[in-house]
């Protein structure tokens, strides 16, 4: 399933709590556009683009990476981007595609 990016946006543009991954903080998001997830952390404030994630979901698809969480992060900081690979991982198990 591709990554509807709609959705994305209906789910996170009130900003949300979502539950971390074992071994990180949580993690709020604060909300969403056309290009960006917004994200919070109690020491910092970024985002994730819409590029990368969809990259990340479509290598998911094509079996490419893992779907374990904790796997997941060393191979989206090689094959994505070191774009705060924990907290996409993060954001992308929020959305079911990670476990």
């Amino acid at each position: 399933m591709a990554l509807d990016w709609d959705m994305v946006i209906k789910r996170y543009k009130d900003g949300a709590q979502i539950a971390p991954i074992p071994g990180s903080s949580t993690l709020s998001v604060t909300g969403a556009d056309e290009e960006k997830v917004y994200v919070k952390h109690r020491l910092w404030k970024d985002s994730l683009s819409r590029a990368n994630l969809e990259k990340a979901v479509a290598l998911l698809e094509e079996g490419k990476m893992t779907r374990k969480s904790g796997d997941f992060v060393d191979q989206y900081r090689t094959f994505v981007a070191d774009e705060r690979p924990t907290t996409a991982a993060t954001v992308l198990k929020d959305l079911g595609f990670l476990e």
